[in-house]
């Protein structure tokens, strides 16, 4: 099945379930809770009754230890027949015999049923009980069916109340068709409610999900299209790097092999005149060396791609750095490098982040000849991250704004006979670092090159 239709089914037994145990759970409660509230009225009337018996007549807890007078009783009691549904009425004194009750045949007699029952009445408890099915000879008249079962002990002294030993109690069985009638009423009612509320629920339900479901398709049929254009524009993108590459490896070898043919053909002609033919073949050997130096800066450029971190002092490798620079150039431009006192300690590959530095200084030396080239260490956060700025800062007329987005372009470059890749090399192995590289103009003049390298110990 389909996500929205086993979601659909799912949500629907699950609402199936609530509603039904709800209306069941509450349909028992309300069952009990109106039994229970018939037993408090009972019990505060047989009270009532029996206060105004003790004041009328002198009814007391001595008058339980025989058989009174049935009189007394029918002006306590009898009145209890008057409400509707009323089956049988018992009085019991405190040894369980029945000392009144509506059928005369009963007084006298002791009941052996409900004993547990009437044992928690005589202690003070008002007991309510539903039976589904009550036969038994307390009915002179023939009788089964459901019935309520109510034992309400009273007292006929202040003395027995305090206690808490009831004098007597009242058995009263009550028909409960009134109470199935309301019952079922306020359980029609329930159902109906409960059933029109799961059933909102479950529309409503299944309309949002359907709605996300569909909605989350669309984003992923979307985004899939997007990252399949994506690709596509990234293979393009290689493609053409790659080709601008080839194009530029091709020219770079083109123009010194065209020398070659040319000499070698001049040397063919001259074979006669051994001299010029030795100046031809030095020329030829020339330009092999130069196509041989270009391949062999293409094979470093491959060579890139592996480093070997290890935990390094920075502030000795720039100063290192810097020393061989000033030692391949002559000591001409000044260098300078600026650095806190503290010892600063990353994990780098120290081969890689010399040779990054090494383009960066030899770039700003070519900025302005005979200018002075600032290099500083300092410690720099970003966001949640330690790190450190090395930063490479020329005197130069600075960047012009059409470069801005070409400076780390592989082979891009606006220095005449310049390779254009000192740059990409650069941000190469920062990048392989964790870290960022990136330039941008002083406001003092100039252009200065920024490497930022995160803190790993």
């Amino acid at each position: 099945m389909t996500p929205p239709r086993t979601f659909a089914v799912i949500s629907l037994v699950l609402i199936v379930v609530m509603v039904v145990s709800t209306t069941l759970t509450q349909a028992n409660f309300y069952r009990q809770a109106i039994i229970d509230r018939e037993s408090v009225i009972i019990r505060d009337m047989v009270g009532a009754m029996v206060l105004e018996q003790q004041q009328d007549v002198g009814f007391d807890s001595a008058n339980m230890e025989r058989y009174p007078d049935k009189e007394h009783f029918n002006q306590s009691f009898g009145v209890l027949k008057l409400l509707s549904g009323v089956l049988r009425i018992k009085v019991f004194n405190q040894t369980g015999t029945i000392v009144w009750s509506d059928e005369s045949q009963l007084i006298g007699t002791k009941s052996t049923r409900h004993q547990q029952d009437l044992a928690r009445a005589m202690a003070g408890e008002v007991q309510a009980v539903f039976h589904s099915n009550e036969r038994s000879a307390d009915f002179a008249d023939p009788w089964s069916g459901p019935a309520i079962e109510f034992y309400v002990p009273f007292y006929l002294s202040r003395q027995a109340s305090a206690n808490g030993k009831a004098s007597g109690v009242l058995a009263l069985y009550r028909s409960p068709e009134e109470l199935n009638k309301t019952i079922k009423n306020g359980m029609l009612l329930l159902w109906l409610v409960t059933g029109l509320g799961g059933t909102i629920l479950f529309f409503a339900l299944n309309s949002l999900f359907r709605a996300v479901y569909y909605r989350q398709r669309e984003a992923e049929s979307q985004f899939a299209k997007l990252s399949t254009d994506h690709e596509r524009l990234v293979q393009v993108e290689k493609l053409s790097a790659m080709g601008q590459m080839v194009s530029e490896i091709a020219h770079q070898l083109n123009n010194p092999l065209v020398g070659v043919v040319n000499l070698a053909e001049l040397a063919e002609r001259e074979t006669d005149n051994p001299p010029q033919t030795k100046e031809l073949l030095v020329e030829i050997r020339k330009a092999g060396d130069h196509c041989r130096d270009f391949v062999q800066r293409m094979l470093r450029f491959s060579h890139v791609a592996r480093s070997e971190p290890q935990l390094v002092e920075m502030k000795g490798l720039v100063r290192e750095t810097i020393t061989f620079f000033q030692q391949s150039v002559g000591g001409n431009p000044a260098v300078t490098f600026e650095a806190p006192d503290q010892e600063v300690l990353l994990q780098a590959d120290p081969v890689l982040i010399r040779h990054a530095l090494f383009n960066l200084i030899h770039n700003a030396s070519l900025a302005r000849p005979g200018g002075t080239v600032v290099v500083s260490l300092s410690l720099d956060q970003r966001q949640t991250m330690v790190g450190w700025r090395l930063a490479v800062a020329d005197s130069g007329p600075g960047l012009m704004p059409e470069v801005g987005d070409k400076l780390f372009t592989p082979f891009f470059t606006t220095r005449k006979g310049g390779t254009g890749l000192g740059l990409s090399v650069a941000q190469h192995i920062v990048l392989q670092h964790g870290g960022s590289i990136h330039a941008e103009n002083q406001s003092a003049g100039g252009a200065i090159f920024i490497i930022w390298l995160p803190e790993k110990r």
